[in-house]
């Protein structure tokens, strides 16, 4: 079974008759219908059985369909890196960010950006932290940008800048923690419910531990899967939550307060890319622009509590 049969017989099997495996592969219906022919001749059985007009797979076709299925997405990304190359040479630069960062850093880098190379296209994707290495092995985007070093064994991360975590709670609710708790204002959200992140998103680890110092002992509050989602809930007073140096720096401080957490270690913001393909020229440039921009972000964080 060559590349060429390989490609037809899986298009007939997502698609389940031979016109819509032509217009998935381009070709002609007489030729997908030859190609698979020729296959089953070649292997000595049959892949499909016709009957009244429904095209149905064999056994033997389910085993292969399940084997091959592997090489046939190598086939499908070598085809998009095959793309993505021809793309390279442009003016452009492509980069993905989780979405903490997409939303609170990458407006000012634009910005800036456009100001300083006004003939350079750039694309942006807003993507989680897992869907980070297919993108870099794929030369869909050039460089990536979340948080901690990435544990992809074929990506490459340098960190440019670490920053502080901050606990986010409405002002109403640290004004009256400040005066049932003089003293200790922190003590008093052991008993205000924590909004909590599912799966393996680093800022859970963050919030699991910050619960743990406070002494939470009550049933968990809301659990989202981002951690924006979880600041609208804080902002809707439903609890406290924490939030990354960024993030802090762009709250509305009539409404929020950001509250430096000294006793959990700064979280680290990284760079990523493909460690056999470097970023280009273009893409280099806006990543020499991170740093003094990160900085600049970080001055903001000067919060009243």
């Amino acid at each position: 079974m060559n590349l060429r049969q390989l490609e037809v017989f899986q298009a007939v099997m997502q698609t389940g008759n031979m016109s819509a495996a032509a217009r998935l592969v381009c070709i002609t219906p007489s030729a997908v219908s030859k190609t698979i022919a020729h296959t089953e001749l070649q292997l000595g059985y049959k892949l499909f059985t016709r009957a009244k007009g429904a095209l149905s797979p064999t056994p033997e076709a389910m085993v292969l369909y399940a084997e091959s299925a592997a090489i046939h997405g190598k086939l499908e990304e070598l085809r998009k890196i095959a793309i993505n190359l021809r793309q390279t040479d442009k003016g452009q630069v492509r980069l993905a960010a989780i979405p903490s960062i997409s939303h609170e850093f990458l407006p000012l880098v634009l910005e800036q950006h456009a100001s300083r190379h006004p003939g350079i296209d750039v694309e942006v994707r807003t993507i989680n932290q897992d869907q980070m290495a297919p993108a870099l092995m794929t030369r869909s985007v050039d460089f990536a940008l979340g948080y901690y070093e990435h544990p992809h064994p074929q990506v490459a991360s340098r960190m440019l800048v670490s920053g502080r975590l901050y606990l986010a709670v409405t002002r109403d609710i640290w004004q009256r923690a400040a005066r049932v708790r003089r003293n200790n204002p922190m003590s008093f959200l052991a008993n205000t419910p924590m909004i909590r992140l599912v799966g393996d998103d680093p800022m859970r680890r963050a919030i699991d531990e910050l619960a743990v110092q406070l002494g939470v002992t009550k049933a968990l509050g809301v659990q989202v899967q981002t951690s924006r989602l979880a600041l609208e809930l804080v902002r809707l007073g439903m609890g406290w939550t924490v939030i990354d140096f960024l993030t802090a720096s762009n709250l509305d401080p009539a409404q929020m307060v950001a509250v430096e957490l000294q006793d959990l270690a700064p979280i680290p913001l990284h760079a990523y890319h493909a460690s056999s393909t470097p970023p280009g020229r273009h893409a280099t440039a806006m990543l020499e622009m991170l740093p003094a921009l990160l900085s600049q972000a970080m001055a903001r964080n000067a919060f009243r509590t």
